[in-house]
């Protein structure tokens, strides 16, 4: 009966059981316990980095030299190849010997081009007394046209004659230039002075046209070829000067001068060939050696750097993910230039010295997210791990 009298009143008075559902929600949260700031800070999860994955930005200078390896060539040599077929019958030079400008260095049988010479002569013997005799005639057939004796067709033959001789006399005398030619073919000469570097055939070997004999090189003047990565060419100009140092000659260090830069890179490494002039007055440095040493970058750039690992790109735009007050934020950065050596790229804007940064690459949707090193330590504004209290 009493719980049928209160569903009663309370039909008729419906506010009074709106407020009791008020009291009742109302004890429900006041009895239900409340979270604690740590378990909240717990809901958060801590990145863990341990103490090589934090840098510290500090101005650095980026080495001054490039180092690299190359290998020396002489910048003039020259295969000799025979000019006529003959057999060999003399080669007065061997490797290692040198040479003077005009020296010979290798004979081939003659007799061939010298009976071609006295045929060719001979001929021209001939063609230039029957060319005088025919000249001779034409001067006596014209005076006697003239006086009607002959007429005006027979001194056309003996012109026409005169010019068939003087012809075939230049032909004969081009016989003789071409015949000298090949008697002057089977003697070689040195082309500049140097050294024999090989020598490919023998005295007695038959040859053909084209057939390699030797090989001459000059060793006053060097060139080193060296490879750079297309990252750095921008480091290197013409007239740069550059030490290297050969095996041979221990930690000697010579020099040599940039000379000229390929204008193309290599498609397998994308390398970048420059070529260097390497002065050799007393031929101490031989052809073939291998080198290595240093290019001197009198711009070499100076800055706040940071390793490259750290730059990440947010929205098209470089930055780096900075420590502040134990937490990650999202630094934008205008970067300069890059040291591929050492992997790292100076930053014009967006950081100053002693900022720590995060130097390996980390999710950005971490920004905002506490920082711990995973020994329980947290790094501190000079970049040096601090206890946490």
């Amino acid at each position: 009966m009493q719980y049928r009298a209160l569903v009663q009143t309370v039909v008729r008075h419906p506010w009074m059981y709106a407020f009791g559902l008020f009291l009742l929600v109302s004890a429900l949260v006041l009895a239900w316990p409340s979270p604690s700031v740590s378990s909240m800070s717990r809901q958060v999860r801590a990145v863990e980095l341990l103490p090589s994955d934090v840098a510290v930005v500090k101005v650095t200078h980026f080495d001054a030299e490039v180092p690299f390896t190359g290998t020396l060539m002489p910048v003039q040599q020259m295969l000799l190849n025979a000019r006529v077929a003959g057999d060999v019958i003399d080669v007065p030079v061997r490797e290692g010997e040198s040479v003077s400008a005009g020296q010979v260095v290798l004979r081939q049988n003659n007799l061939d081009a010298l009976s071609r010479l006295a045929q060719a002569e001979a001929a021209v013997q001939s063609s230039r007394a029957e060319l005088e005799t025919s000249r001779e005639q034409m001067k006596k057939f014209r005076v006697l046209s003239q006086q009607n004796f002959f007429s005006r067709n027979d001194l056309e033959k003996a012109e026409t004659q005169v010019a068939v001789y003087a012809s075939q006399l230049k032909a004969n005398e081009a016989a003789v230039m071409m015949a000298k030619k090949s008697l002057d073919d089977a003697v070689l000469r040195a082309p500049f002075s140097g050294m024999v570097a090989e020598r490919l055939v023998e005295p007695g070997q038959l040859v053909m046209p084209n057939t390699p004999l030797l090989r001459l090189v000059d060793l006053s003047q060097l060139e080193l070829a060296i490879q750079l990565p297309s990252n750095e060419i921008s480091r290197v100009h013409k007239g740069q000067t550059l030490t290297f140092s050969v095996d041979a000659f221990g930690d000697e260090k010579f020099k040599a001068l940039v000379v000229r830069l390929n204008p193309l890179a290599k498609a397998s490494n994308r390398r970048i060939t420059v070529y260097a002039a390497v002065k050799n007055p007393d031929l101490r440095l031989r052809g073939g050696l291998f080198a290595k040493g240093a290019l001197v970058d009198e711009k070499a750039p100076s800055g706040l750097a940071v390793p490259l690992t750290a730059v990440q790109t947010k929205n098209g735009q470089s930055g780096v993910m900075v420590i502040r007050e134990h937490r990650l934020f999202w630094q934008p950065v205008t970067l300069g230039a890059q040291n591929a050596r050492t992997n790292q790229v100076i930053v014009q804007s967006g950081l100053s010295a002693g900022d720590n940064i995060v130097a390996t690459r980390i999710s950005l949707k971490r920004e905002g997210a506490p920082v711990r090193y995973a020994e329980g330590t947290i790094p501190g504004s000079a970049g040096s791990p601090v206890k946490e209290g």
